[in-house]
């Protein structure tokens, strides 16, 4: 008996000591954690939270590619009414951050001559007729004079459309707003007729094309389309503000602009999107696809279905997005290595401001002597350039 005793206290001890040993692992693995974490993730999440704060947010989504490595957090309510809060899982959409994921498909087909950027759209979409002029390059720029939507009725569409086909015949009897290729009017009805372009193009689906070729490749599980018919796991509900009050949003069915607005995805994914173009493309399709469409003066500066800019004096491509419930904004810094992404539940917002200062917090101050990149390739690389816009050109 006694030695029995004797054996439980040394094996209540024991226990005790591991469970010391563990406690003090967990301590020391937290420690290493925090002590790992980037000098500026804490003020990241401080402009996240004060942003939150000040336009009412029920939620904001993070998500920061640096050089290689990812972290992202989230703040706030999935869902207000039923107290679900949000997770870097949680997923929202995209509205107008589709635009690249289309670009890069349309890219991906005229590398590999199933697409010419400058043949008419309608060899691809015969369901867009009528205009013989408009080609994918176009599209891709928001030269091609096809419209944006004519009115909230439009903007806030719940009619289901269940083919592309459908969606574009929905607008492709109406004018165009100029002569194709004249000026510049931005458009998500024009990436509804790429995306048309892109079926015709590679034999299947838009979505399917594009989860094979775009999203498998990236590892983008997430990345799926939005549809307000069936219930999707981890989809954050959407609001609105109100008299100062976050309410539901307008009903809203993304299927008349897929390829433009009609995406659902997490920051992470997007940041990983981003950051993995050149590895699909290339880097002369990639330097390609953001070159400069825009002419001087005019409103909005764009490449192919990617936005322009400058940040602490660094070239950067970027999109925004907006739509009912849902604000977004994505940026890369290509010769810094530095994507982010920031994704909220709530339309009216543009929080393109809080992106780009979280990316300025981790380039640090501007370099003294950096410059934009040129729009046209340097002479060593024009022959090369040349023949991949010659390629990209061809017809069908």
């Amino acid at each position: 008996m006694r030695g029995l005793r004797l054996g439980r206290v040394i094996s209540m001890r024991m226990l005790r000591l591991w469970m010391m040993v563990a406690l003090l692992g967990a301590a020391s693995m937290s420690f290493a954690q925090e002590a790992t974490a980037p000098a500026w993730l804490a003020q990241v999440k401080s402009q996240a939270a004060a942003a939150m704060k000040a336009q009412t947010l029920p939620s904001i989504s993070v998500a920061v590619w640096n050089d290689g490595h990812v972290e992202a957090f989230a703040l706030g309510w999935a869902d207000v009414e039923q107290k679900v809060p949000a997770t870097p899982e949680s997923l929202y959409r995209l509205a107008s951050i589709s635009k690249p994921i289309t670009a890069v498909a349309v890219m991906r087909l005229a590398r590999s001559y199933r697409l010419g950027l400058d043949a008419r759209a309608e060899l691809y979409c015969p369901a867009f007729t009528g205009h013989p002029e408009v080609t994918a390059r176009m599209l891709l720029g928001h030269r091609s004079g096809v419209h944006h939507y004519k009115d909230d009725d439009a903007a806030q569409n719940t009619h289901h459309f269940a083919t592309m086909d459908d969606a574009v015949r929905n607008f492709a009897a109406d004018p165009l707003e100029f002569p194709a290729g004249r000026q510049q009017l931005y458009t998500s009805y024009g990436f509804t007729v790429l995306g048309c372009e892109v079926a015709g193009a590679s034999g299947t689906d838009y979505a399917r094309y594009v989860e094979r070729k775009v999203l498998h490749p990236l590892h983008m599980k997430q990345t799926v389309v939005d549809d307000e018919s069936v219930e999707q796991p981890g989809r954050v509900r959407f609001y609105t503000l109100k008299d100062g009050k976050l309410a539901p949003a307008h009903a809203l069915d993304t299927s008349d602009r897929l390829p433009g607005g009609g995406w659902l995805s997490t920051p992470t994914e997007m940041v990983e999107f981003a950051s993995g173009v050149e590895h699909l493309l290339g880097p002369e399709w990639t330097h390609l696809m953001w070159r400069e469409t825009s002419h001087p003066g005019e409103h909005l500066r764009y490449a192919l279905g990617w936005e322009l800019g400058t940040l602490q004096g660094e070239f950067m491509v970027a999109h925004g997005g907006s739509q009912s419930g849902t604000s977004t904004f994505l940026l890369l810094v290509p010769k810094r290595k530095v994507a982010v992404a920031v994704f909220t539940n709530r339309d009216g917002d543009d929080i393109r401001a809080v992106a780009k200062k979280m990316a300025e917090t981790i380039l640090g101050p501007a370099s003294p002597g950096n410059a934009e990149p040129r729009k046209r390739p340097a002479k060593k690389d024009s022959v090369r350039y040349a023949s991949v816009a010659s390629h990209a050109a061809g017809t069908r």
